[in-house]
């Protein structure tokens, strides 16, 4: 074989190569999914997590074709699920459902992840996002924020607060209030947002933040009051209660966002696909009332790049509140 005859060759080899490359991940995102899929929710059956998941994974296995499976893998706060993802094949036939809260905790308070939760994942959709609300009994003395903080002053260590376990947001986002209104206050820890509200109604604690949809209900029948609201802007579902920016702490902010990750190796075409017919599902009228807004939630509908971006922002917020604290979770 001559020099040219061999230049010519590696010349189309490199050519077909290149091609390949770039079709064989559009290729594999136009037949995705050819079989059933997982979700991994890091929450046990009957959360209002698992519930959006399985109310997508509905639309998606008619959508596609293909079943698409809710698999629930509770457990040392989100490290179980997220370590399968991370080391699943990275084909995207192994999605994970996570919220900010549980993912930021990790990455902080915990030194010794088995992944990395920057390098090892990627982002495909954010799907909603909530605020936190702030509740107390209806005979708790005070009735807004500002009472509350005027109360704790009054009373220092002597009202208790209750959270879903040390790191979470209410434990994380409560001792933040306290630090920047200067009172103390005490950590009563349950095991999640039931045993909270139940503590609330038993008066085994003053006051709580708590997510807003289990607690809802027992606002509106007037078992617990809401003294203020976690989220930007003040909940549809609860309109005249205002939000801790509005009660006097400017830009403060308490909830969570959950949106879908894959693994970082997965193709950016089925990324891309995932996001594109999720959103489609997600903001179809008839879903968004029944599972999103109609249950006090926000609409995110973020493409994989949207929600990289809310990630960082999340993690400049979040990280210094976490690292205030000065825990390490083993």
């Amino acid at each position: 074989m001559t020099a040219q005859n061999f230049l010519r060759r590696a010349t189309v080899l490199a050519l077909l190569a290149t091609w390949a490359s770039a079709w064989l991940p559009h290729a594999i995102a136009q037949s995705y999914p050819t079989r059933p899929v997982r979700i991994i929710v890091p929450v046990p059956p009957g959360g209002i997590q698992d519930t959006v998941a399985r109310a997508i994974s509905f639309e998606l296995t008619k959508a596609w074709g293909q079943t698409v499976i809710v698999d629930n893998r509770p457990g040392a706060t989100g490290i179980i699920a997220a370590e399968l993802v991370a080391t699943s094949p990275p084909d995207g036939y192994t999605l994970f459902m996570t919220d900010s809260v549980t993912w930021m905790t990790n990455q902080f308070l915990r030194p010794k992840l088995p992944y990395d939760p920057v390098k090892d994942f990627q982002t495909v959709v954010g799907l909603v996002r909530t605020g936190n609300i702030l509740v107390a009994p209806p005979d708790f003395p005070a009735a807004n924020l500002q009472e509350l903080i005027a109360l704790a002053r009054a009373k220092p260590g002597e009202l208790t607060y209750g959270s879903f376990g040390i790191g979470s947001s209410p434990h994380v986002d409560t001792e933040a209030i306290s630090a920047l209104a200067g009172i103390k206050m005490v950590h009563i820890p349950y095991k999640g947002g039931p045993d909270i509200l139940k503590g609330l109604l038993g008066g085994q604690i003053s006051f709580s933040l708590t997510g807003l949809q289990p607690a809802l209900p027992l606002v509106r029948q007037g078992r617990i009051k809401a003294l203020a609201y976690g989220g930007p802007q003040r909940s549809p579902t609860l309109p005249d209660v205002p939000t801790l920016s509005e009660s006097g702490l400017p830009g403060f902010e308490s909830g969570a966002w959950f949106g879908w990750l894959a693994h970082a190796g997965v193709p950016a075409p089925v990324v891309s696909k995932v996001a594109a017919d999720v959103a489609r599902i997600i903001t179809a009228p008839e879903f968004r009332e029944k599972y999103i807004t109609g249950v006090g939630f926000e609409l995110l509908n973020l493409t994989s790049d949207q929600f990289e971006q809310l990630m960082q922002a999340t993690r400049v917020q979040y990280g210094p509140r976490l690292k205030a604290l000065n825990l390490r979770l083993d």
